[in-house]
């Protein structure tokens, strides 16, 4: 909970500075990284503590380079000095958040024990999205449990 407020500060600040197109630039960037902190080695080498935090902040600097961002290069090396490098997939999942929540578009996922035909389930998305005001896809998850 902790790490999704500060996360939460960082966001904030990248929404307030970006423009739109860099927004989702910067959000596709911070997917990629938060893959990253999924595989085992990389986690392995981002909380050793034989590995200085300037090379664990070089490390990630060089998966964005290709970006060419000095906002982006800044937060990373921001993110490096105050030893919250971990906290990329929370920013990486929140920075989503608030620009589906800007845009009005949202995704979604409809939980049933019985099939749903696509049709019903884009009858259902696009009624929720005009009473909304915005752009809901809806996906059918099959369940175990009805609801």
């Amino acid at each position: 909970m902790q790490e999704e407020l500060i996360a939460k500060r960082y966001v904030q600040s990248l929404m307030a500075i970006l423009d739109e197109a860099s927004l989702d630039n910067t959000a596709e960037l911070f997917t990629v990284l938060a893959t990253a902190f999924s595989d085992s080695k990389f986690l392995q080498v981002m909380r050793s503590n034989d590995i200085t935090v300037s090379s664990k902040t070089n490390l990630v600097l060089g998966m964005v380079e290709s970006a060419k961002s000095i906002e982006i290069n800044n937060l990373i090396k921001l993110l490096g000095e105050n030893g919250r490098l971990s906290l990329i997939p929370a920013i990486s999942k929140d920075l989503k958040r608030q620009i589906a929540s800007k845009k009005r578009v949202y995704n979604g996922r409809i939980y049933s024990i019985s099939e749903i035909k696509q049709d019903s389930i884009d009858a259902i998305a696009n009624d929720l999205g005009n009473k909304m005001g915005a752009k809901i896809s809806l996906q059918f998850v099959p369940s175990s449990s009805d609801g």
